[in-house]
């Protein structure tokens, strides 16, 4: 016992209280149960058909018969003789019995269908078939349920009961009758029946078809089981109840676990023989009033359990929208902490780049001044094609500067206007054109009359611009933001 998980203990227990086991023998019931895989039903029904696996040990033990003795044995084999007359006797009698044996088993057979074509003709004469036990054993096979669906349906047709006056019988099996009753903690009437017996169709008509009995029964939701003993599982049920005496009512109802006894279902009452309606309400009553307020009592705290169970399926469940929350919020801000270091990280990158953009420029600056101070004819000795260019500059100052109009290009003027202030500094630092860099100028150089955009190229030659050659005035415009970008 202490080695089985709580449902095999629940199924011994309701094994043992159907079949009336022994109790010093809980290892039989034990291995008939393992033996049906545990299925409580199909332990039963086996259990009444072939028996105990064992014997009950509490049985009277038998005196065991001494083995025949062998006699001696002869080497010489003992010669068999036959009489003549005997083969002519079984010949004989062959011949006489012969007829007598086809008239007995046509009678047999006529007889036999005309107890399955009117089943009321075994109960007038007394007389069943001999194959009745095969039938009932065919009828082993049936399911529970629609043995059950027979017996509500016989029944009914028997009282012609009315859906007011129906009782409530449950359709299933009797071991499902039972769980139900316990799972539910309501009382179970058990309902035997038996053909033969002359009140049974008084008591169905006179008794459990009264509305005071319905209504009884339904007021109370007392589950009502019936069974007909020609049925194997109703009969097995008689056998279990030790019914004696039908009409048989059998009051079931779980019972809690006490100091010496495990919790089970119980039978509170046993009534037999034919009973009055006030009588059986009485009976009913009587058992209701003495266990109902247990049932009530288990049923509250089994009504207290599962609220419990539900204001702590709650709360677990507002514990993890709560965790859910708090989870959801610390990942937005580990996401925004992430974006921010992430626009932080751009903003650094972008001013790197802008700070060696701002060098690259600078260096470029001053390489460019350089190469103009070689060569622009103000600031060298150069000689040819002089050009002279007025250019007024952004602060409002005027320039006037000379280029050498053959050798010089368009991009000149514009690199002399970028590096002007370098120009004027008499140390200017000699420094390499920085690497892939590619200078963009911020301004443009208009020519005022007539107005047009002189374009940066380093292609054309200044005497090739009949605005610079061989005099020119240019207006120096910065690029505003909005142009520069759409350029």
């Amino acid at each position: 016992m202490d080695g089985l998980d709580p449902a095999h203990v629940e199924a011994l227990q309701q094994f043992i209280t159907i079949t009336s086991w022994p109790e010093n023998d809980f290892e039989g019931a034990i291995e008939m149960l393992a033996l049906c895989g545990w299925n409580v039903e199909l332990a039963i029904t086996r259990f009444y058909d072939e028996g105990p696996l064992r014997p009950n040990p509490n049985a009277p033990q038998r005196e065991p018969t001494p083995p025949p003795a062998i006699a001696p044995r002869i080497s010489t084999p003992l010669p068999r003789t036959v009489a003549p007359y005997s083969i002519l006797a079984r010949f004989i009698a062959s011949v006489v019995f012969f007829p007598i044996s086809v008239v007995s088993k046509v009678a047999h057979s006529a007889y036999y269908l005309f107890t399955m074509l009117f089943p009321f003709l075994p109960r007038l004469t007394g007389v069943y078939p001999a194959n009745r036990g095969a039938a009932r054993a065919e009828r082993r096979s049936v399911n529970p349920r629609d043995t059950a669906a027979r017996f509500i349906r016989d029944f009914e047709e028997d009282v012609g009961a009315i859906d007011e006056l129906k009782l409530p019988f449950f359709e299933g099996g009797y071991t499902q009758a039972l769980d139900l009753a316990k799972k539910e903690l309501k009382f179970l009437v058990i309902l035997l029946q038996s053909d033969e017996h002359d009140d049974t169709s008084k008591f169905n008509k006179e008794v459990l078809s009264t509305p005071e009995v319905v209504e009884f029964l339904k007021q109370n939701e007392i589950i009502v089981w019936g069974g007909n003993v020609r049925e194997s599982e109703a009969y097995q049920v008689s056998n279990a109840l030790s019914c004696t005496k039908y009409p048989f009512l059998a009051v079931i109802a779980y019972t809690p676990a006490s100091t010496s006894h495990a919790s089970a279902m119980t039978i509170h009452a046993r009534l037999q023989g034919f009973l009055s309606p006030p009588a059986l309400i009485a009976n009913l009553n009587t058992v209701i009033n003495r266990h109902g307020p247990v049932l009530s009592r288990i049923r509250a705290e089994r009504s207290e359990q599962i609220q419990a169970r539900e204001i702590r399926a709650q709360q677990d469940t507002a514990y993890e929208a709560s965790l859910a929350a708090d989870r959801e919020r610390e990942r937005l801000r580990v996401e925004q902490e992430r974006l921010e270091q992430d626009r932080l990280a751009e903003i650094e990158r972008a001013e790197r780049e802008r700070l060696s953009l701002e060098g690259q420029k600078k260096q470029y600056k001053q390489w460019r001044a350089s190469q103009l101070k070689a060569v622009l004819p103000e600031y060298s000795q150069s000689a040819g094609s002089i050009a002279r260019i007025s250019i007024r500059l952004t602060s409002g100052d005027r320039v006037v500067t000379k280029f050498l109009a053959e050798s010089q290009s368009v991009e000149d003027i514009y690199a002399f206007v970028d590096c002007y202030d370098l120009l004027q500094s008499e140390n200017l630092a000699q420094v390499e054109k920085p690497a892939g860099y590619a200078h963009v100028y911020n301004f443009n150089l208009v020519s005022p009359m007539p107005r047009f955009i002189v374009p940066v190229d380093k292609q054309k030659l200044i005497k090739d611009e009949k605005s610079l050659f061989p005099n020119g005035s240019l207006i120096v415009e910065e690029i505003e933001e909005d142009d520069e970008e759409q350029e």
